[in-house]
């Protein structure tokens, strides 16, 4: 059984770095990502590229509260498929239970592979062949189908999956990406992208031009590279060099799902940053966490050579540098009582229940602007009368107020 899925679970370590067994010989969980759960089937006797599978409904039932991704294996041949926690779901409701599994069968004809379950329509997987970075997508290719009995009875109505506007920005980069035949499709998600981080841009495109333009606050032009077999082995800087000449750009950017290490020597040597669909979707939950303005981003466009994971440890620290600080809003004002006292005081004051509850306390300059800010009209927490601060609430109500506006400490 190993030998099946070791060149798997090697890549999945390497990507993930943590991984476990989670439930039996199959079901792994990556980091805090999510789970895999992996299925293996032989090539049909008849020597058709045609393979059976089991999904066990025990599994999936422990699976389907969390992220899980379906990897399967077909045979010896290195051909697998990454199916989704939505997909899967979709593709066995309401298919009937084989000895406590559903069967799947997966299929090859002229270089199209099929997905067929009984019952229902056959389904193009071709897309999700050894796609490693769909693993944990929300991608959803097909709708469920009812039958004409739960048509007319009105009991089921087919199910919509409503994404919300980030995940249909990151379902758009990832399912363009692969589609080599409409390029536009992918500079269009490109640019979409950008727009909602807060840059002016511009779809170009077409025969020499750049794909996509940022014009504010900096210049970037972006090549938008889309590819069905994993990596690009080959990059015109010298055209990119063209076209940044030619926008009076600041930056040379190419987005594609990966690299080849060629291309990273090339782009580092040429002075521009390759950016991974996978990372473009990373910046994008680490602005859902905290909102980034481009001008923390600069210093992407900066770099040389290709963007890492580690790369974007900068963006995180600043949220929980942020973080940190707000959480010192509710000690300071415990440090304020009813007596009027003057800055160095309270200071004190403050700094010692930081060393009380293990906590970094904010420096001078620091402390002075946050007590400022607590002491302003409009919040009303602590006042401040000539240089001198006190609180005329209780400790109880202040920081309970506090607690009610914004929401800001836990």
């Amino acid at each position: 059984m190993t030998n099946h899925y070791s060149n798997i679970l090697k890549e999945l370590k390497t990507e993930y770095r943590a991984l476990e067994r989670y439930y039996g010989q199959t079901v792994y969980k990556l980091s805090k990502d999510g789970f895999v759960y992996l299925r293996y089937s032989k090539r049909e006797k008849t020597g058709k590229e045609r393979y059976f599978f089991g999904l066990e409904k025990d599994a999936i039932e422990k699976l389907k509260k969390f992220d899980f991704t379906v990897i399967f294996v077909c045979g010896e041949e290195d051909v697998n498929f990454m199916l989704n926690k939505d997909l899967i779901l979709s593709i066995i409701d309401g298919l009937k239970i084989s000895t406590g599994r559903w069967l799947i069968n997966i299929y090859n004809i002229e270089n199209v592979w099929y997905l067929k379950v009984s019952g229902k329509k056959k389904i193009d997987i071709s897309d999700f062949k050894n796609r490693f970075d769909l693993i944990f997508s929300k991608i959803v290719y097909l709708e469920k189908e009812i039958t004409k009995e739960e048509f007319r009875e009105e009991k089921r109505k087919p199910e919509l999956i409503e994404l919300s506007e980030v995940e249909k920005i990151k379902s758009n980069l990832i399912s363009s990406s692969i589609k080599s035949d409409k390029s536009s499709f992918f500079e269009e998600a490109i640019t979409s992208y950008f727009k909602f981080l807060g840059f002016e841009c511009e779809h170009i495109g077409g025969a020499g031009n750049t794909d996509v333009l940022v014009s504010i606050p900096y210049r970037v032009i972006i090549e938008a590279k889309t590819t069905t077999r994993g990596s690009i082995g080959r990059i015109y800087f010298t055209r990119l060099k063209q076209h940044k000449e030619k926008h009076n750009a600041d930056y040379i950017t190419v987005i594609c799902n990966d690299f080849e290490p060629s291309v990273i020597k090339d782009a580092d040597i040429e002075n521009s940053v390759l950016i991974r669909t996978k990372i473009l979707c990373k910046i994008l939950d680490l602005n859902q966490e905290y909102p980034l303005s481009p001008i923390d981003l600069e210093y992407i466009f900066q770099m040389k050579g290709l963007l890492k994971e580690e790369d974007l440890q900068r963006l995180e620290n600043r949220f929980v540098d942020v973080r940190d600080k707000v959480r010192n809003l509710p000690i300071i004002i415990k440090s304020v009582d009813s007596k009027k006292r003057n800055v160095e005081e309270i200071y004190g004051r403050y700094q010692i229940k930081c060393e009380e509850m293990d906590i970094k306390y904010l420096n001078r300059d620091e402390f002075i602007a946050f007590i400022n800010f607590l002491s302003m009209s409009f919040i009303n927490l602590i006042t401040k009368e000539n240089n001198l601060y006190y609180r005329n609430i209780s400790e109880d109500i202040a920081i309970r107020r506090f607690n009610k506006t914004g929401g800001w400490y836990e």
